[in-house]
């Protein structure tokens, strides 16, 4: 494939990443700042955010079977983000007046196409960009992971510090824009059409597929590497939900706090860009993968002793650079294990389980709130800790790949 052709597809594919990402990533702060605003509280704002990440990391599995079979996957892509626009909008429009039950249903969901977007999308990346080296393709993939976290908690927090009337509704607005644009640009992302032959159709296909899954049992690092970061997303939740919290509590304004997000994604872009440069090989993703964790776990100690946001600033930058290497180890390691034929299955499932975790961490998190964000950060710290300790536990003896 000619060089130039390859970097069209790979700036189209990371085109769309980037900015659906950037919703995905925007919509938790939106609407934690939508309930806020409306005289809410930090407690049913978690409730609201796990609903979206607990449901997704339910049907994030069926996503991938889904599109491990699909013909034609770019239409799956184009109404996963036409239905998550339609359902932030609902959420700016209710957030103020509807039931909590309501609004619980409506994030819920959004979370069921929420998976379309992270691991299922990664998992098309080898087949758009088939001639590029792997550990290369998804330190790329990894920007667009950083830079959409840069973007959605960015003009999220923008949106809500400059709307002085309706700053809930505002922020919301703004990620259901985000998923417009990534449904405006899918159309030319040169995405392959999947021969299916007549072998695939049924149901028996589906239980061989799910049957697949036994690989993250069988796989050493696989394993390993999904415990870690899977558990240490329950911390990373904490992160989220403290982040407007510290802002309230250092500079009197959540959105302030908001913008933690994107210097954290700002400090992982970063990281992203080094580990573009020089991919890891050295020690091999599987110790990068513990290492990193624990540095994280570190990160969000020093975070939790804070006196001022310029410091927090530097310091969740400083987390989020840490977390770039984690990712793209992951991802390798995914894409060394993955059969072909299940590589979508592996990849949303993998993410779907660290989406669940996140739920679980949100859940978590709305009954440590009330203790104040410096508590909850430490909590997460002791997360990322053990996270490590039941990877290394569980996954056996053997040296991380």
């Amino acid at each position: 494939m000619p060089v130039g052709s390859v970097r069209r597809r790979l700036a189209l594919y990371a085109a769309v990443g980037s900015t659906a990402r950037a919703a995905n990533a925007g919509l938790p702060a939106a609407i934690i700042l939508g309930v806020l605003s409306v005289g809410g509280t930090a407690a049913k704002a978690s409730l609201m955010v796990a609903a979206v990440t607990a449901v997704a990391g339910i049907v994030g599995p069926l996503v991938g079977v889904a599109m491990d079979r699909a013909v034609h996957p770019r239409r799956g892509y184009v109404l996963a983000t036409l239905v998550l626009a339609v359902c932030a909008a609902l959420l700016a429009i209710g957030v103020g007046s509807w039931p909590l039950g309501v609004l619980l249903l409506i994030a819920g969901a959004a979370g069921i196409f929420h998976p379309m977007l992270t691991g299922a999308w990664s998992a098309q990346l080898r087949r758009i960009v088939p001639d590029i080296a792997p550990a290369r393709a998804y330190a790329v993939d990894v920007g667009t992971y950083n830079i959409g976290d840069i973007i959605g908690p960015a003009v999220v927090g923008i949106a809500y510090v400059y709307d002085a009337q309706t700053p809930g509704a505002a922020s919301l607005g703004i990620v259901v824009v985000l998923y417009l644009v990534a449904a405006l640009v899918l159309p030319f992302v040169p995405i392959p059409r999947r021969d299916v032959d007549a072998s695939a159709e049924g149901p028996q296909p589906l239980l061989h597929a799910i049957r697949e899954l036994n690989i993250f049992w069988h796989s050493v690092s696989l394993r390993r590497s999904t415990i870690i970061s899977t558990l240490g997303f329950i911390g990373i939740a904490g992160v989220v939900i403290a982040a407007p919290l510290i802002g309230q509590d250092l500079a009197g304004d959540p959105g302030i706090g908001a913008l933690l997000l994107t210097a954290m994604a700002a400090g992982a872009l970063a990281g992203s860009a080094v580990v573009a440069r020089r991919p890891i090989r050295r020690r091999g993703p599987g110790t990068t993968v513990v290492l990193s964790t624990l540095t994280l776990g570190l990160c969000m100690t020093a975070l939790a002793a804070v006196p001022s946001m310029p410091i927090a600033f530097v310091v969740v930058a400083v987390l989020g650079f840490l977390q770039a290497p984690q990712l793209t180890a992951v991802m390798q390691v995914r894409d060394r294990e993955s059969p072909e034929q299940v590589r979508s299955l592996v990849f949303v499932a993998a993410a779907s389980l660290k989406t669940g975790a996140f739920a679980v961490g949100a859940v978590l998190a709305a009954t440590l709130v009330d203790l104040g964000w410096r508590p909850l950060l430490l909590a997460g710290a002791l997360v990322e800790v053990a996270a490590v300790i039941m990877g290394l536990l569980l996954a056996g003896r053997r040296a991380p790949a």
